[in-house]
């Protein structure tokens, strides 16, 4: 059987980590016959030179200046999708650096005609600051549910996986997958990679999820973009339920808790038994959090990631009440300005 060819899209605002991203896939075992499109505008001169110099040494890889005045990351992955040259289609975001031997699982993965979509887990890199590696390590905390899932390595078998354990950097589809579900519909970033996840898995293709096949993923350094970026996700998870995607009762948990305080914080000073409930509702939430920062800390075998206790609360806060603007101003534009560079030490983010 002929050996499976890979497209790689890598939708890009020009960052220049974009560049360290493109040496990492170009460094995989088998880079010379993948299909490389970086897809976007370059604004920064010195990436774009960075850019131009790649692709004239490597002419598998090519560059694609589009940009869109509104769904701009879905209409980008879309366009990559449209120039791609072989049956699968991986997408990465442009801050990611890869495994090794990613693309060898990757196509093990889909010698099975019947699997549609393969997902590997997110893993946090060293070379962050604190506040983005306090960030990253509460999405993989038992804080996060089963969303931290895409953030953990786990088992070593590779596994059949739902539409909600899919993580959109790190993800590839079948070619023919991704006409039939239709692509990555604009109006449900930053949820459009969880919307297609789902109609692939409709149409009957099987998910997989491929330990080995992982990426570091450069999460936002400072906290005020960590909270951004999860009020985005709260919102667009009603979004998806609005559009009929399978309901799970666990995502509406913080939305309700962020409802359980205002409720009991109001009525408080008024009627003793709703001070009592609070007050329970605290102290169980504080001890959620120790346990979290005292079981992260021990996975790691480092004391200051006791630290991501504090995270945990900027975590459920931020996805609750972005499920509550959803619910109340809905279809808000959730597109992303520039983000912060690893290396850098702005005060406080995740991504």
């Amino acid at each position: 059987m002929a050996e499976l060819g890979i497209s790689v899209v890598i939708p890009t605002i020009g960052r220049p980590i974009l560049v360290r991203t493109l040496r990492s896939i170009l460094a995989c075992h088998g880079a010379e016959a993948l299909d490389i499109m970086v897809v976007g505008t370059i604004g920064d001169a010195k990436v774009l030179a960075d850019v131009k110099a790649i692709c004239s040494a490597h002419g598998n890889v090519r560059h694609f200046d589009v940009s869109w005045p509104d769904g701009d990351s879905s209409r980008k992955k879309n366009h990559g999708a449209a120039e791609s040259r072989h049956d699968i289609i991986a997408f990465f975001d442009d801050d990611v650096t890869i495994a090794p031997d990613w693309p060898e699982h990757v196509r093990r993965a889909f010698e099975d005609s019947s699997v549609g979509l393969v997902s590997g887990p997110s893993l946090v890199p060293e070379d962050i600051n604190l506040a983005g590696r306090l960030a990253g390590l509460t999405l993989c905390s038992l804080a996060a549910g089963y969303a931290a899932d895409r953030y953990r390595v786990g088992a070593a078998a590779p596994r059949e996986i739902g539409w909600n354990r899919v993580i959109g950097c790190n993800a590839a589809y079948r070619k023919q997958a991704f006409v039939a579900m239709g692509g990555f519909p604009p109006e449900f970033y930053p949820g459009e990679e969880m919307i297609a996840a789902w109609r692939t898995q409709k149409l009957g293709f099987r998910l997989l999820f491929i330990p080995a096949a992982w990426v570091f993923h450069y999460p936002r350094q400072s906290v005020r973009r960590f909270w951004r970026q999860i009020w985005s996700y709260g919102a667009t998870r009603i979004r998806l339920y609005r559009a009929g995607v399978d309901w799970e009762w666990s995502a509406l948990v913080p939305g309700a808790w962020v409802l359980s305080l205002l409720v009991l914080g109001a009525s408080a000073p008024f009627w003793n038994i709703a001070a009592w409930l609070l007050a329970l509702d605290l102290a169980a939430y504080a001890s959620l959090m120790v346990l979290v920062g005292v079981t992260t800390a021990l996975q790691t075998h480092r004391w200051r990631d006791l630290l991501v206790m504090w995270m945990v609360p900027v975590m459920h806060l931020s996805y609750g009440l972005g499920s509550w603007q959803e619910l109340i101003h809905p279809d808000a534009d959730f597109g992303s300005p520039p983000v912060d560079q690893p290396g850098t030490r702005s005060a406080g983010h995740i991504g």
